[in-house]
């Protein structure tokens, strides 16, 4: 089979994975970068995009490609792959990601290839997530990326044009105070959910970064610390001793105090936020959000 065989106009919308994954493979073969030999097999992981996990045995390590879907972006989550592979290349060698290998941006659309990263979600203690955090919130990030901004102006204009894009009444938002600190200009990962996080052999690894950005670390820990991304990934809210533990683990670990300051005093525009962010998804198709908006309500009304 060549590309020829492939006629991209006649693929529905990202319907026909078999089909995609046959082109995909073609191209990334033709790269010298995956063997002809490899066995290409779907992951179920990936919310926004197709995901394969590539193996043969004549290629030293498993790889991951990942194909990215430009209409999967939402209000809060961007899905970038220029952004993946730029941050990709910045992290090499600093046990926080995975290992690039390459991109490509082709008639199919934007694709990303890395090593495999073997292990297993993220559930349970929350040192270790706290630390990965410290740990990234203290590299200088590349310039190259956008600004996050959470202050309330911000924090409430986005919720409202989420709002307003799907006809939520939404509820006025909480009341917080406006003597903040400063943010700070930190290294973002802006998706780190459970599922992003794996407990590997020798510690944890941040994956899928579509939407790295700089800015406030508050903004990470809000998606953390969401009890509506909790649920969606398998786990627990997390308990007031959880968060305690997280925030003792993070800033023994180098974390950044301002936003740990800036994340306690916002924590109820980020949970209106989020409540509005689960309407909007729910709005979208997917049911599994509207079950847990009321638990993000219920924490912004208890500000």
């Amino acid at each position: 089979m060549t590309l020829r065989d492939i006629m991209l106009d006649d693929l529905p919308a990202r319907q026909d994975q078999d089909t995609l994954q046959q082109a995909l493979a073609l191209i990334w073969q033709e790269e010298g970068h995956v063997s002809k030999r490899a066995n290409w097999s779907q992951l179920m992981g990936g919310r926004s995009n197709p995901i394969w996990q590539i193996s043969s045995d004549d290629m030293p390590h498993d790889l991951v490609c990942k194909l990215y879907d430009a209409s999967a972006a939402t209000p809060l989550f961007a899905n970038d792959g220029t952004r993946e592979a730029l941050v990709l290349k910045h992290l090499a060698d600093k046990g926080i990601a995975p290992d690039f290998v390459g991109f490509l941006d082709s008639a199919l659309g934007a694709s990303v290839l890395y090593r495999h990263v073997d292990g297993v979600p993220w559930s349970g203690a929350v040192e270790g997530v706290a630390q990965l955090m410290a740990r990234l919130h203290q590299i200088t990030p590349p310039e190259e990326l956008p600004e996050t901004i959470t202050s309330p102006v911000s924090l409430i204009a986005e919720t409202q044009a989420m709002a307003r894009a799907i006809g939520l009444d939404l509820p006025p938002p909480p009341e917080v105070t406006t003597d903040l600190p400063q943010p700070t200009r930190r290294f973002l990962h802006g998706d780190v959910v459970p599922g992003n996080v794996v407990v590997m052999a020798d510690g944890l690894r941040l994956i899928d970064w579509q939407c790295p950005s700089i800015g406030d670390p508050a903004a990470d820990l809000a998606i953390f610390l969401s009890p509506a991304m909790q649920i969606l990934y398998g786990n627990q809210p997390l308990s007031p001793e959880d968060q305690s533990d997280f925030f003792s683990a993070y800033l023994a670990a180098g974390g950044d105090a301002v936003g740990v300051a800036r994340y306690t005093a916002l924590a109820p525009l980020f949970h209106w936020r989020m409540a509005c962010y689960c309407h909007w998804k729910a709005a979208h198709g997917d049911a599994a959000y509207r079950d847990v908006a009321a638990l993000e309500h219920r924490l912004s009304e208890q500000g």
